[in-house]
């Protein structure tokens, strides 16, 4: 029963990140390389910048998922006080997110964002087929203040769903016609 429980979050995880492939994608071969230079609907940022920052949704996860593993295996109060300390750092977090986004935009650029997409999104559906049946509810505190789609407490399960739905809140934010993508 419970493997069949988890082959069923696997899949259903699995697709949702396709899913948001092909939605990267479609998006992407309709912005002309003066789109992405162009301003999105996120003062500050570009649109190219915005790809980026969705394709660092699904980077971030495939860090964080081992150490939501190592901390699962802790008392809880371990992961709340991590959680807490990352909170009491998001003025400079929020400042290297910024930095980091605005050189990975340039640095990412036209069509190398789509190879960077793929070549994160392929390493996110490996570590996928490594979860074990026992690990999808297990999980650890999050800093809350860093991001607002960040639930106190994430399980791994969870934490596989963040990036699409970090990706749907941001696709909002491009400046074109595209952004009616399927939103769910």
């Amino acid at each position: 029963m419970a493997s069949n429980s988890g082959e069923r979050i696997n899949e259903s995880i699995r697709l949702e990140l396709e899913s948001a492939r092909i939605s990267f994608h479609t998006l992407l071969d309709s912005l002309s390389e003066e789109d992405l230079r162009a301003k999105s609907n996120n003062p500050g940022w570009t649109n190219g910048e915005i790809l980026f920052h969705m394709t660092l949704g699904f980077i971030i996860v495939a860090r964080l998922l081992p150490l939501a593993k190592f901390f699962s295996h802790l008392p809880k109060g371990y992961s709340r006080a991590f959680a807490w300390m990352l909170n009491a750092m998001t003025a400079p977090f929020n400042w290297i997110n910024a930095a980091g986004v605005r050189g990975g935009g340039r640095i990412y650029n036209g069509k190398k964002i789509g190879r960077k997409f793929d070549k994160v999104m392929d390493g996110l559906l490996k570590k996928l087929t490594g979860v074990k049946d026992n690990e999808w509810q297990s999980g650890m505190y999050y800093p809350t203040k860093w991001d607002a789609l960040f639930s106190e407490f994430m399980t791994i399960e969870k934490l596989f769903q963040y990036p699409v739905t970090h990706f749907r809140f941001h696709i909002k934010q491009i400046s074109s016609g595209i952004n009616q993508l399927p939103q769910k």
